[in-house]
């Protein structure tokens, strides 16, 4: 056992920082994909993406409702390009990944949104994320209300009702309200994508991938409890006991009166010992 960590990744740290601040969801996407890729030249993929925007906005041209501007990204990105949902390899961490949604043309639904809501940004598209249970849509205001996509569907577009039926399949005990149409922010999104990330790689016993979600959740909510309980687990999986032990210090530090207040004082004494038998 050791209590070395595993290399950070300053590079997607940097990036991630510069998203929030400019609320750029393709560079906080691209920020997440840098775990997995560390070299890509992201400039590239932006170069890409403004591609489809010209094409979307010489189709979009004289459409002035937002039925036909989310009908021309659709015939782009959905006919044209053939972007669609990977229902064959659903869990597999490369559908979060940015750069290779763009090169396979298959992700999820929230990284195909990130390639619909960037698109549409770059063809002056006026159209947002949907943080929706269990599938991530996008939309746009229109006349009698809101106009919802599913990127994940191949642009499809969806009624109120669509977006009911949708939420009786994917996540059958909740109940739909419109007030779920609600634009995500970008850190919202981020911390989404991150979480779809986080939980493929615990359920694959990957701790060293883990870990890196687990920090750049922690760069978007610094002090959340879970995120913080989270990654002392890992961390002291991968032998990292000093680490750990800072981040529960730092939990019974934020939450004196939390229900599992006794166990994480004696996961701290435990931590203890084994730094000092390190020594």
């Amino acid at each position: 056992m050791t209590d070395a960590l595993p290399s950070e990744t300053p590079r997607a740290r940097a990036l991630l920082q510069k998203a929030l601040a400019h609320k750029r969801l393709d560079w906080a996407a691209f920020a997440i994909a840098l775990l997995e890729y560390p070299d890509i030249d992201v400039r590239t993929y932006e170069a890409q993406l403004d591609g489809y925007a010209q094409r979307v906005m010489a189709i979009k041209a004289g459409a002035g409702d937002a039925l036909g501007q989310m009908t021309a990204l659709r015939r782009v990105l959905g006919d044209e390009e053939g972007f669609w949902g990977n229902t064959d390899k659903y869990s597999a961490p490369d559908n979060s990944f940015l750069n290779i949604v763009l090169e396979r043309r298959v992700g999820l639904p929230i990284s195909l949104s990130v390639l619909y809501l960037e698109v549409a940004r770059r063809a002056g598209i006026p159209i947002f994320g949907v943080s929706f249970p269990g599938h991530f849509l996008v939309a746009a205001e229109a006349a009698g209300g809101k106009l919802v996509m599913d990127p994940f569907q191949g642009g499809q577009i969806l009624t109120e009702a669509g977006c009911g039926d949708l939420l009786k399949r994917v996540a059958p005990q909740v109940k739909f309200m419109p007030r779920m149409l609600i634009p995500a922010p970008v850190k919202t999104v981020a911390a989404r994508m991150l979480n779809n990330l986080k939980r493929g790689y615990l359920d694959a016993g990957d701790g060293g991938r883990a870990l890196r979600v687990v920090d750049l959740l922690l760069l978007l909510n610094p002090d959340h409890p879970g995120e913080l309980r989270a990654r002392a687990t890992i961390l002291s999986a991968l032998g990292a006991y000093r680490a750990a032990l800072v981040d529960v210090e730092r939990c019974l530090e934020l939450s004196p009166d939390a229900p599992d207040h006794q166990n994480l004082r004696l996961t701290a004494r435990a931590l203890r010992q084994r730094v000092e038998f390190l020594n």
